[in-house]
């Protein structure tokens, strides 16, 4: 019974060691990552679907104007910007009219969203309210993994990945549940490694 009891409080005390040990980690990189705003970075995204027969592959510049405020301006191979600020997104492409609607009816654009918007901000509080964060610390780099909470609105969002080394994201990853897509985008200097879109989660097509 005593040994029992032992065993049990020793699994607690390294199961609180290895918590805090993660989120003095998160800490960490959330303090590395922060970025005064205004933010540009250029981004390849690479869309994947079990619909589609090729991947859908876009280009541009992203655009962090502080908290809850961040623009994607795509220039190929089309000229699209969609702005969000707040809850409020607006998206205008070339030869259409604009599109305004709440960023709670796109829970993939939400989710990406939050998950920048906090790791740039280096707000460890709005990352936590939207997902559970994990962290893997390599010698070639850190891997985050942001599971979205239960009761959060997430949709369909099964998680999303963010990689990269030292005080820079490589490329942010986001899965979808049940449809089986799946989005890559590569960040900075990774935007022009063509290669990098396998490390981050993508290998060669299956059909």
């Amino acid at each position: 019974m005593i040994s029992g009891l032992i065993e049990a409080c020793l699994a607690g005390w390294l199961l609180l060691a290895a918590s805090g040990t993660e989120a003095s980690s998160v800490d960490r990189l959330l303090r590395s990552l922060a970025r005064e705003p205004p933010q540009t970075v250029p981004f390849v995204e690479v869309r994947r679907s079990p619909l589609l027969d090729e991947d859908l592959v876009v280009s541009g510049e992203l655009e962090y104007r502080g908290p809850g405020r961040l623009s994607r301006v795509v220039t190929a191979p089309y000229h699209e910007r969609t702005d969000i600020d707040g809850t409020d997104v607006r998206i205008h492409r070339e030869g259409r009219p604009e599109r305004r609607f709440s960023l709670q009816r796109s829970a993939e654009l939400g989710s990406l969203m939050s998950a920048f918007s906090a790791l740039l901000g280096g707000n460890r509080t709005a990352l936590e309210q939207a997902f559970e964060p994990r962290i893997v610390i390599q010698a070639d780099g850190w891997q985050l993994d942001l599971l979205p909470r239960a009761g959060v609105t997430q949709g369909d969002v099964e998680k999303v990945v963010v990689q990269g080394k030292d005080d820079t994201p490589a490329c942010i990853s986001l899965w979808m549940r049940s449809s089986g897509q799946a989005t890559v985008i590569r960040l900075g200097d990774a935007a022009q490694d063509t290669r990098q879109t396998r490390d981050c989660g993508f290998g060669p097509r299956d059909d």
